[in-house]
């Protein structure tokens, strides 16, 4: 039942302007000598004069309700315009970022209505039987009898699950009021895992996600926020995609069976997947290292897997593209673009058949999947800790169709298994971006079991570390010297060949000038090498004194 009070409704307003008109339109007539004397003029004006001027200016004020170009949505405007004075119109509404912003009632009107979308949302609309359409950024009008089945927002999301910085999960109630107690326990257990020890570990987990839809150019229609939008038909069937990953990702929303029906996580929403799906990923590879692993930087990494080749739009010829018209071009107009176009097209393949030319298209080469670096190779790859492994492989699992093997003791196999949360993500319209686990919380004795653990170890893995970072400090020093040789030796090789010396004495004289040329305008080496700079200039005075 409808509580607006009778003075705000819109019958009200008519009404009493009506009562206000009519009387002054009543005023008017005795003015003129009564109602005898003016009948038939009366009822020209209620019959002809006063619908007329009605429609009238309400198309004429149609125009600047909505932000809408094309003469049809204008024509809509009207009739919901009309449907409103009778009281048979339907919602309308607002979405902001996802958001509906209705009056109270709004949306269970069901009639002809109006949805206005900003540039970062996106909706579905259904009848009782059916899904009608997927609606981007813009105006958008609704028959009678349709409504919005769901909204999402085309803005980066990001999801976190896990306990609170505040909250302490293991400690028992103790004094704490049931229901907080109960909070905390629920947030502890949505990221709960156990490792192979049997050791329970409590993360937090964020997930940063979005609907999987295509950015436009610069310079095209459509959104920054991610929605393509165009009148040629590339563009159209970009907006095609877009529009069918904004509804698997509102259609695709379902329920979790292990809640009961009364509690607000039943319903998973479309961005509630992405960290459920984290949360099971961490689940399955915590069960496969145990505490002690966790921590120590033991696991070997593989090289990464190589870039698939970028795709590279083919280059539209200008001649020949549909051109971008505006949405009020009337028909003859379209059909003489149409004609040019074609006659374009004809012209270009005459000229490249007169030319000899033959537009090849070379196939994209596909990058295969490396598979990991044989076992006999794995002492000489980077370590990471398990932790870091684990979160590799989540953030993998997410976004990429093959992942790793990994076995029950958390050894990483030869070759790749496909993963099924990114295909259920495809499958639901939504891409990941990126995922952390952090704040890792263990029981207060475990913790004290680590501490001690350190305390008793440091020094033996404070030397380890020490001993990495040397043979990382070699490394470098020995690609450095590497570098820096042949650095050496082009620009040597440049002067020789510019100055061409004849004979070796010739040849060495140029090497010599060149190396202290090479110190001289360096000045780090310049500071460093004062030695080299006087033996270099004792060789050139010898060799100039003895005529070489």
């Amino acid at each position: 039942m409808d509580d607006t009070p009778i003075t705000k409704r819109p019958w009200f307003y008519i009404a009493v302007w009506l009562v206000i008109l009519l009387g002054l339109y009543g005023w008017q007539i005795l003015r003129l000598g009564g109602v005898q004397a003016s009948l038939l003029y009366i009822l020209i004006d209620l019959a002809c004069i006063f619908p007329l001027l009605l429609l009238i200016w309400t198309a004429f004020f149609a125009q600047f309700v909505l932000p809408v170009r094309t003469s049809s949505d204008r024509q809509r405007i009207v009739e919901r315009l009309l449907a409103y004075l009778t009281g048979g119109h339907g919602p309308t509404l607002f979405i902001e970022n996802g958001v509906i912003k209705e009056h109270s009632g709004e949306r269970h009107k069901r009639g002809p209505g109006v949805v206005w979308l900003d540039s970062a949302s996106a909706a579905v609309t259904r009848t009782a039987v059916k899904i009608r359409q997927t609606m981007g950024p813009g105006v958008h009008f609704m028959d009678g009898g349709e409504f919005i089945a769901g909204t999402v927002d085309l803005h980066i999301q990001n999801q976190s699950v896990g306990p609170r910085e505040s909250d302490k999960p293991f400690d028992p109630q103790n004094g704490v009021e049931y229901s907080e107690y109960e909070q905390v326990q629920d947030r502890r257990k949505q990221v709960s895992a156990w490792t192979r020890d049997g050791i329970e570990v409590v993360p937090n987990i964020s997930v940063t996600f979005r609907v999987n839809t295509g950015f436009p150019r610069e310079g095209q229609a459509g959104s920054r926020f991610g929605y393509r939008t165009g009148i040629i038909k590339k563009d159209k069937a970009n907006e095609k995609t877009d529009q069918e990953a904004i509804q698997k990702a509102i259609l695709g929303e379902g329920i979790n069976p292990n809640i009961s029906s009364d509690m607000p996580r039943h319903r998973v929403a479309w961005n509630q997947l992405p960290a459920q799906l984290a949360v099971d990923v961490w689940r399955e590879y915590a069960a496969k290292f145990t505490l002690d692993e966790l921590f120590k930087p033991e696991q070997p990494v593989p090289p990464p897997l190589p870039a698939p080749a970028e795709i590279i739009e083919e280059e539209i010829d200008p001649l020949t593209q549909q051109l971008q018209i505006g949405p009020g071009q009337g028909r003859i107009e379209a059909n003489l673009t149409a004609m040019l176009r074609e006659i374009n097209k004809l012209l270009d393949r005459a000229i490249n058949w007169f030319d000899g030319k033959k537009k090849v298209v070379p196939a994209l080469p596909v990058a295969p999947y490396a598979s990991p670096t044989p076992q006999a190779n794995m002492e000489e790859l980077p370590k990471k800790t398990a932790i870091q492994v684990i979160t590799d492989m989540v953030k993998a699992r997410l976004t990429q169709p093959e992942v790793d093997v990994f076995d029950d003791q958390g050894v990483r196999g030869i070759g790749t298994i496909p993963s099924p949360e990114f295909k259920l993500l495809q499958s639901r319209g939504l891409k990941v971006l990126g995922v952390g686990i952090s704040n890792i919380r263990f029981h207060p004795t475990i913790d004290e079991t680590i501490i001690n653990r350190w305390s008793a170890s440091w020094l033996k893995r404070a030397e380890e570390e020490k001993k990495q970072i040397e043979r990382r400090l070699n490394i470098t020093q020995t690609a450095g010297q590497d570098q820096a040789i042949r650095q050496y030796a082009e620009k040597l090789s440049i002067d020789l060949l510019r100055k061409k010396p004849e004979g070796a004495p010739e040849t060495l004289k140029t090497l010599i000038m060149r190396s202290r040329a090479i110190i001289l305008e360096n000045e780090q080496l310049r500071k460093r090498m004062v030695e080299e700079q006087e033996t270099f200039e004792a060789i050139i005075k010898w060799m100039e004194f003895n005529g070489k």
